[in-house]
């Protein structure tokens, strides 16, 4: 399992329990938290078996062949292997317990894909699995045969039924099987590997042919529909399927310019103007402000427009109200609704904002790399934020933001040259200029460039130690979190080469500290898995395998 993975299964577990802890004493920083993680040594075994084709009895190489374990979950409880030239493959790492049988062969074999079950002769089938169980031995024999798969085929023209349409992306899904394939030169295609069953068969874009996107739509004449509510799925029962010829038609555009507000407007050249919607689309403005959205399918679409990069444009939606045609405002942006081949909107014109400037150092007033700093605020009925990094001089630069507007600058040097030092907000109070919490900030208003915006970040409280595995090892490298009392990620790092770990950037509170293990393979059959865990007062080894027995570090 992964480490993040671990992270959110550990969060769940937090919410979803009673916190039962000792009652910690409080000290600026924590350390000495030092804890030993069980590790336990493990035999393991392995599956093995051929994979054959069931047409031919000869053997099927470069078959992905995966075993999931049903009676629990961790590390060495999945694995896989690719089959050989003579289809044979071999599994190896296996905890005992059940596993299912995956089967997915190479696109060029044309053979359905499935799981193992037990009825013989050829042990498949598309959705039902039998569990090969192991206990004292590695499971040999596990052999299968493929059936050789269903193929769907057409041609993929434009509306006039005659132009193929080349390099478009057919692809078919359905309850027991996919497949995908570009068409050819001459509009063809053919889906292969399917097993029965019904299928929905969509298609995508060529940007040399700009096409629409959609899918199979026996109902209309073209036999295609833009939108993919509108379907036919395609039924395989004992044959090929052929025929699906869909006539697709031109994609649609929207196009338009960008202007200033000045009395006679000029051009703004390259910004950026995307639509959302049906399809996406995006385009930057020539030097006549002109921009061309092209490969959209019949819809409903968002205009956004982003001015140049380092213009003091604002980003704002397309609306329909005038002079401007401009708004800043989600709930203001209109809704073009397109159906013909070109739909010509009215000249955009974006607002001008400011810049809010500053620099973030330490209490030594050394600067600070890599600060993350967002301005969160704005008017009416939006929220907006604009973020930028810190330099290597400690400089940032956000926006720009409308004037007229309120903004809060917030600052995480999680990932700075400097991660010990604590999240904070701007709050306008020599020396530091230093709040760490939101509702004490400084709004500022914004009526032109706000400068020296400056803040010196406090040093947070660490909890720091040593975590070592069963029989003295460190957990080199391995995974640190800390959590808040309700189980919410606050501030991580990693453990030295000698299991030392630091967690610092911590404000006033009450954490859990985690460590996750790295399990690792030892030799052909043996293995060490290390389990995650956190840290406990009292004797060693200091251990809990989760939070109800674990002990919260407080710190001030």
């Amino acid at each position: 399992m992964s480490i993040s993975r671990r992270v959110l299964v550990l969060l769940a577990l937090v919410i979803a329990s009673m916190l039962v802890t000792v009652p910690p004493a409080f000290a600026a920083n924590a350390t000495g938290k030092n804890f030993i993680l069980p590790a336990v040594t493990h035999v393991t075994y392995s599956i093995s078996g051929t994979v054959r084709s069931n047409v031919t009895s000869l053997g099927v190489a470069n078959v992905e062949v995966t075993a999931t374990s049903t009676t629990g979950f961790g590390p060495f409880r999945y694995g896989s292997a690719v089959s050989g030239a003579n289809g044979a493959y071999t599994i190896s790492h296996l905890l005992p317990g059940s596993y299912d049988l995956r089967f997915d062969p190479p696109r060029t074999a044309n053979l359905q894909h499935g799981y193992r079950t037990a009825t013989a002769p050829a042990f498949f089938s598309v959705s039902a699995m039998v569990a090969v169980t192991i206990t004292t031995a590695s499971v040999t024999a596990k052999d299968i045969r493929l059936p050789l798969g269903f193929k769907i085929s057409g041609k993929v023209t434009r509306s006039n039924g005659i132009t193929p349409i080349v390099n478009a992306d057919v692809s078919a899904f359905g309850l027991y099987g996919s497949d995908d394939v570009p068409t050819n030169a001459t509009g063809n295609f053919v889906l292969e590997g399917l097993s029965p069953g019904s299928y929905q068969i969509e298609f995508g874009h060529d940007v040399a042919s700009d096409n629409q996107t959609g899918c199979w739509y026996a109902a209309p004449a073209n036999k295609f529909a833009a939108s993919c509510v509108a379907h036919t799925l395609v039924t395989i029962t004992t044959v090929n399927v052929a025929g699906v010829n869909p006539k697709i038609p031109n994609s649609l555009q929207i196009t338009g310019f960008v202007k200033t507000r000045a009395t006679t407007p000029l051009p703004i050249a390259n910004a950026s103007v995307s639509a959302a919607g049906p399809e996406d689309s995006s385009a930057s403005t020539d030097a006549t402000g002109k921009y061309t959205l092209v490969g959209l399918n019949p819809g409903a679409y968002k205009i956004t427009v982003d001015g140049p990069y380092a213009s003091r444009y604002v980003t704002g939606d397309y609306t329909t109200v005038a002079p401007n045609y401009w708004t800043p405002m989600v709930a203001s942006a209109a809704t073009v609704t397109i159906s013909a081949p070109v739909t010509t909107l009215q000249i955009i014109k974006p607002g001008t904002g400011f810049y809010i400037k500053g620099k973030i150092t330490n209490m030594l007033n050394a600067p600070l790399s890599f600060v993350s700093v967002e301005a969160t605020g704005g008017a009416g009925t939006f929220t907006t934020i604009a973020d930028s990094f810190t330099d290597g001089m400690g400089s940032y630069t956000v926006g720009p933001v409308l004037g007229g507007t309120t903004y809060r600058i917030s600052v995480d040097p999680s990932f700075s040259s400097d991660p010990t030092l604590k999240k904070g907000w701007y709050l306008k109070s020599l020396p530091n200029d230093y709040t760490a919490t939101a509702a004490a900030a400084t709004s500022l208003l914004i009526h032109a460039d706000v400068l020296g915006i400056n803040m010196r970040l406090p040093k947070g409280a660490s909890i720091s130690g040593t975590v070592t595995i069963t029989g003295g090892a460190p957990c080199a490298f391995c995974f640190m979190a800390a959590l808040n009392s309700s189980g919410s990620l606050v501030a991580f790092g990693s453990t030295s080469g000698t299991g030392a770990y630091s967690i610092g950037g911590l404000p006033a509170g009450s954490y859990f500290v985690e460590a996750f293990g790295s399990s690792s393979i030892i030799d052909a059959t043996h293995v060490r898995v290390i389990s995650d865990g956190l840290w406990k007062a009292g004797l060693p080894p200091n251990y809990a395998p989760s939070t109800p027995t674990a002990t919260l570090i407080a710190i001030s």
